[in-house]
């Protein structure tokens, strides 16, 4: 078989593993390696005779193994065969995890920008201009100095807009790093989470705690605490519904957290979708949670709602 009636092969039908002749009718053996390492296809060079400058080239362009045509032996090539499939295999799963982490890192550099964007958005539109308030009546009371009841007035105004700015930076401050995930457990934190969903978005939270769960590693206190947010920004965005329930308990090994809406539901084959917006933006949750052997598991159908079930060990090494 020549190299290019190789390559034509290989187009209508991925082989399993390709044995390639250092030397081809029409081409130079190690010229189709590229092509064939591309679409992840393990190979195996057969050389005539053992020669190391062209096992070596061989080996640095991508060939999972060689053989010697005067040394062949079934037992050698089936060997050769399972090492090179399994070598291929090892590298493309690799190759895909690391991609994923890189789309993990791109979806988590993202939403920093979008947080920091808020962030500023909120200062500039409510505690700088409360703040400006603030300067303009004490700048006021200045010239009013003879006339009392003016005075009182821009008294009563500044506490008013002093109060209003407290309450805008404790505001932002929880949002950032709520103080009861680190001196609560975990229902505490989801009752908190249900009362400022509530008070922010009008969406009702029930939350079912069999366990009031408190890990002695706040990390994973906010591991656990943030998907759940998460996934509640979600029904808010998209289930089409004013009520949620959080469903919280643990067994022996692991945490298990229940985040459940009777929405509008989804295609569960937009979950296999990857990158940083796939599956609604479920993919760095699930992604995350990997990292730390967890799981995210989504049970939906259009019109059916809902359910999200995060599940994660208890004993997880954060150092």
């Amino acid at each position: 078989m020549t190299g290019s009636e190789a390559v034509a092969a290989c187009g209508l039908q991925k082989p399993a593993c390709v044995l390639l002749d250092y030397r081809l009718p029409d081409i130079d053996g190690l010229q189709l390696l590229p092509y064939f390492i591309a679409a992840y296809i393990p190979v195996i060079i057969l050389t005539g005779e053992e020669s190391p400058s062209v096992i070596v080239l061989a080996m640095q362009l991508g060939a999972q193994d060689y053989l010697v045509k005067g040394q062949l032996s079934q037992v050698a090539l089936e060997h050769a065969i399972t090492n090179a499939i399994e070598k291929v295999a090892m590298r493309r799963d690799i190759e895909q995890k690391n991609q994923q982490l890189r789309d993990l890192a791109s979806a988590l550099t993202l939403a920093e920008q979008r947080e920091r964007r808020r962030i500023s958005q909120v200062l500039h539109d409510h505690v700088q201009q409360l703040l400006y308030g603030i300067q303009m009546r004490a700048h006021l009371i200045t010239l009013d100095t003879e006339d009392q009841r003016a005075i009182q007035e821009h008294v009563e105004a500044l506490e008013l807009l002093t109060q209003d700015a407290i309450r805008m930076a404790r505001n932002l401050t929880v949002e950032l790093s709520p103080p009861i995930l680190h001196n609560e457990g975990l229902a505490a934190a989801f009752r908190w989470l249900a009362n400022h969903m509530a008070d922010t978005y009008s969406l009702t939270v029930v939350v079912d705690a069999e366990t009031d769960y408190h890990s002695p590693s706040e990390d994973l206190q906010v591991l656990l605490f943030q998907p759940v947010r998460e996934l509640l920004f979600n029904v808010v965005k998209h289930a089409g519904v004013s009520e949620a329930e959080v469903a919280l308990h643990e067994d022996e090994n692991q945490v298990v957290i229940q985040v459940t809406d009777h929405g509008c539901g989804f295609d569960p084959a937009r979950l296999q979708e990857t990158g940083p917006g796939g599956g609604f933006g479920l993919y760095s949750v699930r992604e995350r949670l990997a990292l730390f052997g967890g799981q995210l598991s989504i049970e939906t159908q259009p019109g059916a709602g809902v359910r999200a079930t995060i599940a994660v060990p208890k004993c997880l090494n954060f150092d």
